[in-house]
């Protein structure tokens, strides 16, 4: 795992290689989530001021940029204010500022890095990336405020950790797969938030976990300010996995086809859409080995934000994020595949 010395060390980086702005960006981002070890907090500094080199924020990015690092009160490098400058204890006992504050500039600059990695958590970080996408500065300073005082502002609605859960106690991960703390944080902590008692068992990293409900999602999106929100999921549509190829094609396009068009229109109308389907979609819409159990086909779910759908005579192209990565509308899906797989979708307007 590399240190955050390592990824700006133009030796280590072998940004040389590459030839344009953006991947040297990608490059950097990649390197910078892997950290584990804790940076200076002049090293964290600095690394903003090189990806700056290859990107340049927006304003909304930028205000978020400052309430992480603060805001720069001469040319030497010194910084007041942001998150990153404070010395209080955090109640997260094992994460540091450090780490959670370079995490978080990862996402300002892409937004798809917040990842569930190993964790059950698809519909957290599915309405996250959403509230990301529209508002940067919102993401950022709920997950500060979590990571601060246990309490998160989405909207008018405040997320809070209990400060007798075991959420506070997570030990940070040191592997590929590991969540990030800044993504536990803020995924944890909105799971949590929907109990009615602190989460105090000694299985903290699972047992507070599992499926999402296209309930839990809209609820999610309402608290957050969401309007015209609208439960497009229908799990009747899962046995169809288990019919024959002929019935699926035909029922994919006869069924699922309008289903899709109407999606295609919330989206063009700028809704956020939260799409439902079995992990299979998502890894051929990728090109990764999409092959699944039928049992997966007919109970397999998991939430992912879609972006895009090109609704073809034979099937349809999805434009997606989900496990890290920002998937483009490249692969046609069959509509037998499609019969299997699609649950549908929830969706509301930011």
């Amino acid at each position: 795992m590399p240190t955050l010395a390592q990824t700006m060390d133009p030796n280590h980086n072998g940004l040389w290689v590459f030839n344009t702005p953006a991947q040297k960006l990608g490059v950097l981002l990649d390197m910078a989530d892997s950290v584990v070890a804790v940076p200076a907090i002049g090293e964290v500094c600095a690394f903003v001021g090189m990806l700056k080199t290859y990107w340049t924020p927006s304003a909304r990015e930028q205000r978020a940029l400052d309430s992480v690092i603060g805001t720069p009160l001469s040319l030497l490098g010194v910084y007041h204010g942001g998150f990153l400058q404070a010395q209080a204890p955090l109640p997260w006992r094992h994460f540091s500022r450090e780490l959670i504050a370079l995490q978080l500039i990862v996402r300002i600059v892409r937004y798809k890095y917040i990842d569930q990695k190993n964790h059950p958590l698809c519909g957290p970080v599915t309405f996250m990336h959403g509230v990301a996408r529209h508002d940067i500065e919102e993401y950022v300073l709920y997950v500060t405020g979590l990571a601060e005082n246990r309490r998160g502002d989405l909207g008018a609605h405040t997320v809070k950790v209990k400060s007798g859960s075991n959420l506070l106690g997570k030990h940070p991960g040191a592997g590929a797969n590991e969540i990030r703390e800044a993504d536990y944080i803020a995924l944890a902590s909105l799971r949590e938030a929907s109990n009615i008692f602190a989460y105090r068992s000694a299985s903290t990293n699972r047992t507070l976990e599992g499926m999402s409900s296209p309930a839990s999602m809209m609820k999610w999106m309402r608290d957050a300010g969401y309007s015209n929100v609208e439960d497009h999921v229908h799990d009747g549509w899962r046995l169809h996995g288990l019919r024959m190829k002929a019935d699926r094609t035909s029922l994919g396009n006869n069924l699922m086809r309008p289903h899709l068009l109407k999606m295609h229109q919330r989206l063009t109308n700028g809704y956020t859409v939260m799409l439902v389907a079995a992990d299979s979609l998502a890894n051929m819409a990728r090109g990764r080995n999409h092959s699944q159990s039928a049992l997966m086909r007919v109970f397999g779910g998991h939430f992912m934000l879609a972006l895009s759908v090109d609704v073809r005579q034979n099937g349809a192209a999805f434009g997606l994020v989900t496990w890290g990565e920002e998937i483009a509308p490249t692969v046609e899906i069959p509509w037998s595949k499609i019969a299997s797989w699609y649950r549908g979708f929830v969706c509301g307007q930011p």
